[in-house]
């Protein structure tokens, strides 16, 4: 008995010893890096149900795109991961033909070419109208920098959006005309004469199915959303849900009602907008609930992969399956982490309020804590 004791005792003290290791490690990465930036971390065991390491854990921290975690966590939920995006060509009693958009961040010139083959068409005596009625109010979103220029990450999005809204590195700013344009010709091409001009309006409801084209399902999108932390994906994905980013919004944070997650504000689907705000304990409940949701996690970037952790701590591999979150002065690293003993950890980082470069806080603190649990504990 009294080896038994001694054996238990021993296990305690190995246990915290680890814990201290950690504890230390973790308060001297953040001493050196930047002692005075706004730091939010919260590190805990799955399989042991312990917090190894917090701080600051229940303050609120503007995301960035690590927020793009509630999103596909609450469209998986919502819509289902086999959900596909419709774009449909419609006719109705008139002669007019409709190009109805569904919000599909994925469509292609190609697929718009294809949607035209299918047609049994000769002409179309009305008019060729977009229908981008299912996306209400402004293509950008609330508390997005209003003087930061459209580029591949931050383009408008629409209903009707082609190409990613980006062509010869030049951002579409009117993605639903550009789309319209190019399907126009795309008839054209084929021989479809228009009587009538093309415009934007409401398809009514007893139109005729003309042709259909279906994106990917939601479990492949979600792959694109986060390994590359797509903002036209998240934000359209968003949209989705609701109809406006207000009620997108109310999607998802009804998703994490659900989930016992409350006190926190979700007003886009990409993690842009500044008016976010979320902490480690939200993020890390979060991570709990999800862990056993496979698309989720099979969506997630790992680091010398694919994504934006391919060259971001190489040596971890698979020991890291982690959303990243990047803006001025904004950095997050949330997800999950193996231990070389097996043990798996959700961990969240949001670090606020920093003037150094972003890749130091990335590499020397976010990607350090990361190997100091994978090594350490």
């Amino acid at each position: 008995m009294r080896a038994l004791i001694c054996f238990c005792l021993f296990l305690v003290t190995a246990l915290s010893a680890a814990e201290e290791r950690v504890f230390h490690g973790i308060e001297g990465l953040i001493a050196y890096v930047d002692p005075t930036a706004l730091i939010g971390i919260k590190v805990y065991s799955l399989d042991k149900g312990t917090v190894l390491y917090e701080r600051n854990a229940k303050k609120r921290f503007i995301p960035a795109s690590s927020l793009k975690l509630f999103t596909v966590g609450a469209a998986l939920q919502h819509l289902g991961a086999d959900y596909c995006f419709e774009t449909k060509v419609v006719s109705d009693e008139e002669g007019n033909c409709y190009l109805m958009g569904s919000g599909d961040p994925s469509l292609l010139a190609q697929d718009l070419v294809e949607l035209v083959e299918k047609l049994d068409l000769t002409h179309i005596k009305g008019d060729l109208i977009l229908d981008v009625s299912c996306f209400e109010d402004d293509s950008m979103g609330p508390g997005w920098m209003w003087d930061e220029a459209p580029a591949f990450w931050s383009v408008p999005m629409s209903a009707l959006n082609l190409e990613h809204n980006y062509v010869d590195d030049t951002p579409i700013l009117e993605p639903e005309k550009f789309t319209g344009a190019l399907f126009k010709l795309a008839l054209q091409r084929k021989g479809i004469k228009i009587q009538g001009k093309i415009r934007e309006g409401k398809a009514p409801e007893n139109c005729t199915l003309l042709a259909k084209h279906e994106s990917e399902p939601l479990r492949e999108l979600a792959k694109v959303l986060l390994k590359n932390s797509d903002n036209l994906y998240a934000n359209c994905i968003f949209k989705k849900m609701g109809g406006s980013w207000a009620r997108g919004g109310e999607s998802v944070e009804n998703f994490l009602k659900e989930l016992s997650i409350e006190g926190l504000r979700v007003v886009d689907g990409s993690g842009e907008s500044r008016y976010n705000l979320v902490s480690p304990h939200q993020m890390v409940k979060f991570l709990k609930k999800m862990k056993e949701n496979k698309e989720l996690r099979r969506a997630l970037p790992t680091p010398g992969a694919e994504g934006t952790l391919k060259f971001r701590m190489g040596k971890l591999k698979e020991a890291v399956r982690a959303k990243t979150g990047s803006m001025t002065g904004v950095s997050s690293l949330c997800g999950y982490l193996t231990t070389e003993e097996g043990e798996e950890l959700a961990f969240a980082i949001f670090v606020n309020g920093y003037v150094k470069e972003g890749s130091e806080i990335k590499e020397a603190l976010e990607d350090r804590i990361c190997h100091l649990l994978v090594k350490s504990y």
